[in-house]
């Protein structure tokens, strides 16, 4: 922010000493060469993110601070949760060992998404969802078909410019900036010609907005965070799904939540032949399952509205009109 007021400053200085041409085509180049010294390097961008799950209640939200790390070969989209367990991880003992987590170590983080973009290859999305420990890599090869308004601000110093787009029967609106080169955002939104700044839907559901920039050493498009953890005790296996057998595969799990509902083994056996409600009361089996399938559908009706979820929905449709039937 500072180094933009900077150079901002330095071209104006050029420009009301000698407006002529020769000045005017230093400006150009020196913009040029100062925007390659901020942005050449790896950079952390920092989104808050706001959101509400369920549809039917949209002002109970709530929001994760989420990075954006870039470099010159692609960006890496997730939760920054994610780096302070991790720098609690590195943190060792007088012995020398590390902090030992009780259960699953990213239990706490909202956002369960990461998103990789390489550069000149489709973004990829990974995701952890079901009954398995495996996690799900879906190739993003839908293009995002912007619209790119005239309408223009300002935003935490950057100048900023409207654009809208559907996105899985989503409509956004983005405010980009062409002050930084990086045709990236939060989320899976690419394709605009700056960095995306803001993303809003249009019920304003889900919002990220930029709040800071940092330097950092390395940006690795080869590890996926949390999902190739060190913290981890055993190792995920990953499945690659294109995104219509991702889709499948989300409405499968609901049904797989909703509908097995009894305790078993491995052999699917029932491992228990009695049944209490959720005040300690003993009930019949048919009971209890009707109960917990019951229980589990309010659950998912509270989640309909998270931004997994739009996989399921034809890219014609709205989801929050389509999750409100649930």
């Amino acid at each position: 922010m500072l180094n933009n007021i900077f150079l901002t400053n330095i071209l104006n200085f050029l420009y009301i000493s000698q407006p002529n041409h020769s000045v005017m085509k230093l400006i150009t180049i020196i913009s040029v060469l100062f925007i390659g010294i901020l942005y050449g390097q790896n950079k952390r961008f920092y989104y808050e993110y706001n959101f509400a799950n369920d549809s039917a209640n949209l002002k109970n939200k709530a929001k994760e601070l989420l990075a954006l790390d870039a470099s010159a070969d692609g960006t890496i989209f997730y939760s920054h949760r994610i780096n302070q367990i991790d720098s609690l991880y590195n943190l060792r003992d007088p012995k020398g060992s590390p902090p030992k987590f009780l259960g699953y170590p990213y239990r706490d983080v909202l956002f369960h998404e990461v998103i990789i973009s390489k550069k000149n290859e489709t973004p990829k999305l990974y995701f952890m969802g079901g009954p398995t420990r495996n996690y799900y890599e879906i190739k993003l090869d839908q293009k995002i078909n912007w619209t790119i308004l005239p309408d223009t601000k300002v935003y935490e110093n950057f100048k900023v410019q409207k654009a809208t787009a559907k996105v899985n029967g989503r409509k956004w609106t983005a405010w980009f900036t062409k002050e930084i080169p990086i045709n990236s955002g939060p989320y899976y939104f690419n394709g605009l010609p700056g960095l995306i700044l803001i993303a809003e839907d249009d019920l304003n559901s889900h919002s990220f907005r930029l709040t800071g920039i940092s330097n950092i050493e390395t940006v690795d498009l080869d590890f996926i965070p949390m999902f190739q953890s060190k913290q981890l005790t055993s190792n995920n296996t990953k499945v690659i799904l294109s995104t219509k057998e991702f889709k499948k595969l989300l409405i499968s799990n609901d049904g797989d939540f909703v509908n097995n509902v009894i305790p078993s083994n491995n052999a699917g056996e029932v491992v228990s032949s009695k049944f209490y409600d959720s005040s300690g009361n003993e009930v019949s089996q048919t009971d209890y399952i009707k109960n917990q399938r019951e229980s589990r559908r309010k659950i998912l009706k509270r989640n309909n509205n998270k931004l997994i979820n739009d996989f399921k929905i034809g890219v014609t449709e709205n989801p929050l009109k389509s999750r409100t039937k649930q």
